[in-house]
């Protein structure tokens, strides 16, 4: 990904339109107890540990450290903007970020034989909630919320310009692939990365998007994950399943 998206990502979280359709936080939803992770503050909750715990128990390590690291470089942006503070569901961005690669853990029993990984994702972390909370605080416009983080956490071209609790999940993929750019210091992006390394991070994606590939070749057609079965997948071929293949 070029470095223009973290541009995109400061400009669309400062200049961000006032939608009709946005979520108004309930009062008091964000008054949570905190803890510290990677020298980053972060909201604390059963549910946001009972995710991580999910993550953890699913995912390889470079994987389970890829999601740490993109929920905490969303806790920084957040944590230096005063009105992100105010306007983010802390809880969902957390859910958004922790469970948003479910869909790559490829033996799971939340894996479809039809769906793109982002919608597998997607699914299974509302279920889990749905299964794990335990009052009437997850409405359906929190879980919509954290349905569209995950749906969209791979395509900043449309999520950097939805809810900025939507946003704010795409904003810690991208500091984690990309770097820390301007978006957070260097320092407090060193301190993550100490705590949860990248160890085989590219390699260990790579493997992972080929084997996708190779299991359910057909949700990756015509997306960007199909770059990957062109070039490692014998016999893979997303010709006649492309958009441009209706009107060519």
């Amino acid at each position: 990904m070029p470095l223009t998206y973290l541009v995109q990502l400061l400009v669309a979280f400062h200049t961000s339109p006032s939608l009709s359709f946005q979520h108004v936080l309930s009062r008091n939803i964000n008054h949570q107890p905190t803890r510290v992770l990677g020298g980053v503050t972060v909201i604390d909750t059963p549910l946001i540990r009972a995710a991580q715990t999910l993550a953890r128990q699913s995912s390889a390590d470079y994987l389970f450290n890829h999601i740490m690291r993109t929920w905490l470089f969303g806790a920084l942006i957040i944590n230096h903007n005063l009105t992100l503070t105010h306007t983010i569901d802390l809880e969902v961005h957390a859910l958004g970020s922790l469970l948003h690669d479910l869909g790559l853990v490829l033996n799971a029993t939340w894996i479809s034989p039809d769906r793109r990984f982002e919608v597998d994702s997607a699914f299974a972390a509302t279920g889990f909630v749905e299964q794990h909370h335990g009052d009437n605080s997850w409405d359906a416009h929190r879980l919509q919320l954290l349905f569209d983080s995950i749906l969209l956490s791979s395509e900043p071209k449309f999520s950097l310009y939805k809810e900025p609790t939507v946003a704010a999940v795409v904003a810690g993929v991208l500091i984690d692939l990309q770097g820390a750019g301007d978006a957070i210091t260097g320092e407090e992006y060193e301190g993550v990365v100490g705590a949860f390394p990248k160890l085989d991070f590219l390699s260990g994606v790579n493997r992972t998007l080929v084997e996708l590939c190779v299991a359910k070749p057909e949700t990756t057609y015509d997306s960007w994950q199909q770059a990957f079965g062109d070039a490692f997948v014998p016999g893979y071929s997303a010709v006649g399943s492309r958009i441009f293949d209706f009107f060519a």
